[in-house]
Formats: C-alpha cells, sequence, structure tokens
C-alpha cells in the first residue's frame, strides 16, 4: 500500500528515511568510509559491531571493501528491517546481519568483536556515556574502536539548530570537537588515530537534484499528491542539513581498547 500524502508529511525523519531506504552516508561520505576500513585495519577473519548503523549503508561498505563479518545494531526496528532488506539484496547476507538494540544496553557478551565502529549516530543518542562503555565492553583487548563526529567550527545562526532538532526530533547541542575527545578519555583506551576534514556542504542545486532523483526512484508508483510531499520534504530536511554543514567540520578517530592492567603510556 502506497503511502498517502499526509502519511509523508508525518511520518517521523528515521521512520522515513527506513521507508526510502535511503543509505544515509557516514559525515564525511566516501572519504570517511575509506579512511575508517584503512585506519581501523578490517579485513577477513575479523568480526566487527556497527553501533548505530541506520540502514545500513556503512555496515555493507565496510564488508563489502574488506571482507570483513559486520553485525549492526539500531534502536529503530524499522531502521534494522531495511538494513536487513538491502544486505540481503547486494548479496552481502553472508558477511553483513542486523539487529534492533539500544547500543546504551547492547546483548552481547564482554569482548565478543575485534572492531566497533560507528557513524556519527552518536549524535543522535541521549547517554553518550552508556554507548561509549557499551562500546568498550563488547570490543576485545587490544581491539579497535573507530568513529566519526560532526562539531561546530563556527557558530551557526540563530535558529539553525532548533530547525534540525525538529526534524531529528532529537536535541543538536553546539558539540565542540572536544566533546567528542573527551567523551572518549577513559584508561581502557589509547588513542590509536585522528584526524580533521571539511563536513562537505553542497550547492542547493544539488540538494533540489537530490531530493527530486529519491522522489522520482523511491515514489514512482505513489499519487502525484504524495510524490509532491516527498520532494518538499525531503527539500526542507535536506536543505537545512546542508545549511547546517557549512559551519561544522568532521573529526574521525580510533581508540586501542587496553586491558584494566596495561601499563600506561604518556607520548601516543
Amino acid at each position: 500500500m502506497t503511502p498517502t500524502a499526509e502519511r509523508v508529511r508525518q511520518t517521523p525523519y528515521v521512520e522515513l528515511l527506513a521507508m526510502l531506504g535511503e543509505s544515509n552516508l557516514p559525515p564525511g561520505g566516501l572519504a570517511t568510509v575509506r579512511t575508517l576500513a584503512q585506519n581501523l585495519h578490517l579485513r577477513p577473519g575479523l568480526r566487527a559491531l556497527h553501533a548505530g548503523c541506520n540502514a545500513g549503508f556503512l555496515s555493507r561498505e565496510m564488508a563489502r571493501r574488506t571482507g570483513v563479518e559486520v553485525v549492526g545494531v539500531d534502536i529503530s526496528p524499522a531502521m534494522a528491517e531495511a538494513a536487513r532488506l538491502r544486505a540481503k539484496e547486494e548479496d552481502l547476507h553472508h558477511l553483513v546481519s542486523h539487529e534492533c538494540q539500544d547500543m546504551r544496553r547492547l546483548t552481547f557478551a564482554d569482548e565478543t568483536f575485534d572492531v566497533v565502529f560507528s557513524g556519527g549516530a552518536l549524535a543522535f543518542v541521549r547517554g553518550h556515556d552508556q554507548a561509549v562503555a557499551e562500546m568498550i565492553r563488547v570490543t576485545k583487548q587490544f581491539g579497535l574502536i573507530g568513529d566519526t563526529q560532526l562539531y561546530y567550527a563556527e557558530e551557526p545562526p540563530a535558529g539553525l539548530l532548533d530547525r534540525v532538532s525538529e526534524i531529528i526530533e532529537v536535541p543538536v547541542p553546539q558539540y565542540s570537537r572536544e566533546y567528542w575527545t573527551d567523551l572518549y578519555r577513559t584508561d581502557l583506551l589509547q588513542p590509536y588515530w585522528r584526524e580533521d576534514t571539511e563536513a562537505g556542504s553542497v550547492d542547493d542545486a544539488d540538494v533540489e537534484a537530490y531530493a527530486r532523483r529519491m522522489t522520482g526512484s523511491r515514489a514512482a508508483d505513489w499519487s502525484e499528491e504524495a510524490q509532491e510531499a516527498l520532494y518538499t520534504r525531503l527539500l526542507h530536511i535536506f536543505g537545512t542539513f546542508n545549511e547546517n554543514m557549512k559551519y561544522l567540520r568532521c573529526t574521525n578517530y580510533a581508540y586501542r581498547r587496553l586491558r584494566a592492567d596495561s601499563e600506561p603510556a604518556l607520548f601516543v
């Protein structure tokens, strides 16, 4: 059953992306995929957790490019199901699986994974300390934890953060680069690698073209009214995100998971 225009207007952001099967790339896009895969040393024989997988784009690309086995988790049942379907469609189900789980309360045993990575999902989570503690808990000793996060390099205009928060239905504080690095400051982790990059805003014309392409490819059999509602909503969502990107930068990082009795290191 195709959605009505009213349903398109009222469906929450996360559920709308799941309905469309939107890939939802991590901050920094494909460059982040490449650099995380390289600096987390992903390869066949390793088992990785993708925490906050959304529709599973990063899960699939990591597995496709490196041969690593990936388990993705997301708190949204719709997102977890969308990720499962895409992995099956792309013939990656032998390497990639997805589950509906809260990354703050994972059901996996201690030290289950060789590598744990995320793609900016922490910004959508209430309870960052809990989530990071769980990521550490399920990582094997001397395994790696990697993430990419956006931070504000410039002060955004008044009202812009409110518009972003209204779309994603989560408050958006002005996180700094130091906030994300301090979040991982613990005796159980050792800094392994870090870099800062541009967030990557695009021209307004690119946003309009994207909204048209998504509407044409994902809503071809919808009514004209529903298609127009989708186009208008996508234009609003991604136009707002693109404006926000102008004030952001991106930091990519990895940490090495230590034993509780590991010796301290000063110059890392």
